[in-house]
């Protein structure tokens, strides 16, 4: 059965939920399972999507300043919708699903209710909002980031960047009608639609920087733990320290938007934090909360630790907040070490040009990791 959207939403594994904090490791129990139990002939098109994150995450890696871009953008947004009574009606009506555009709207309603969208409906979605509504993509963009379960900021930056012409520069796509037609079964005949779409463009360069690798640290230094929404697998450090004293857990999901994030998406990463707790307490103890940097900082301190371990965090808003507390550690005499895994070692550097140059690649990682055709 399908619905507007493509296939419902009850069909779905919904794992792109969990990869993303990594509650699910996509290399040891994604990919690897899969392996098990399948060729690599048969398994090959679905490990290309599930290898889709890696690439985007790396991209991202060695182009921060698109991150910052598109932080700049938002605020831009919000001054254009709020000076603009045309353009702010808009808004209000695209966010609450009240354009009249009824594929849309029905996708609104969809996001509200479920925190997802199939992968083809978000690229309808996004071509809709940037040129037929004519909105700011960077506001579209936030919008998922507030509503998504499974809402990345590469994967999510990346892609409205790719509707709107400006991730392959002057390279567009445009929602069709009939194209929406045929794979909603029909379910929406929509017209009123945009016919062309003007790429968007920007005045600043991204440089390509080199891909980060994890940096040089003490094993044996007396080392506290920080626990993020940005990577939940602990295994590279707890496998790494061998004296580890303490740890605490912190969220920045609501560093993601200037507005209200949905709550059910703030219950379902506080829901797999306090589950991370648990999975990992036989090996480093309880994971308390933590506040702020300050926090986290006196908390280390209190264990006498001389370093503070955390899973890499990547371009976004735990990035921006680990940035900050390096600086703050730094002045209270304790070192900040980010761990990177090795498979996103391997797989990052390559992530230089579009996805069909990395995907060449792929079988390659799995055979250095024993585990590829």
């Amino acid at each position: 059965m399908k619905q507007g959207n493509g296939p419902r939403v009850t069909v779905h594994s919904r794992s792109s939920y969990s990869i993303v904090l990594r509650f699910v490791q996509e290399l040891r129990e994604i990919i690897e399972n899969l392996l098990r139990t399948h060729s690599w002939k048969d398994a090959e098109k679905f490990i290309q999507q599930v290898i889709w994150r890696t690439y985007f995450k790396g991209w991202l890696e060695q182009h921060p300043s698109v991150w910052d871009s598109y932080l700049t953008g938002i605020m831009r947004g919000v001054r254009e919708v709020t000076s603009d009574k045309n353009k702010s009606r808009m808004y209000q009506k695209a966010i609450t699903g009240e354009t009249g555009i009824d594929c849309f709207d029905s996708w609104v309603g969809e996001l509200a209710d479920h925190s997802y969208l199939h992968n083809h409906t978000r690229l309808w979605f996004a071509s809709i909002w940037i040129f037929t509504l004519k909105l700011p993509w960077e506001l579209g963009a936030n919008f998922f980031m507030r509503h998504l379960l499974d809402g990345d900021p590469a994967s999510n930056t990346l892609s409205w960047r790719w509707v709107a012409g400006l991730q392959t520069a002057g390279k567009t796509y445009l929602a069709k009608p009939d194209n929406i037609t045929k794979y909603t079964d029909g379910r929406f005949f929509q017209s009123g639609l945009a016919t062309t779409a003007q790429p968007r463009t920007e005045t600043v360069t991204h440089p390509r920087l080199p891909a980060p690798q994890t940096q040089n640290y003490d094993k044996a230094a007396p080392t506290f733990v920080l626990l993020h929404d940005d990577d939940m697998d602990l295994s590279p450090l707890v496998d790494s320290f061998e004296n580890i004293v303490g740890a605490v857990r912190v969220s920045c999901l609501e560093r993601l938007t200037p507005f209200e994030m949905s709550p059910a998406v703030i219950e379902f990463v506080e829901t797999l934090i306090k589950d991370a707790d648990h999975r990992w307490f036989e090996r480093i103890g309880n994971i308390h909360k933590a506040t702020s940097a300050d926090d986290i900082i006196s908390k280390a301190l209190d264990c006498a630790a001389t370093q503070i371990a955390i899973p890499y965090a990547t371009v976004g808003p735990t990035s921006d907040f680990i940035t900050a507390l390096k600086r703050k550690a730094h002045d209270s005499g304790i070192g900040v070490v980010s761990v990177l895994s090795e498979y996103d070692q391997m797989c990052w550097p390559k992530a230089t040009h579009g996805f069909f140059r990395f995907k060449e690649h792929i079988s390659q990682f799995l055979r250095d990791l024993n585990m590829g055709p």
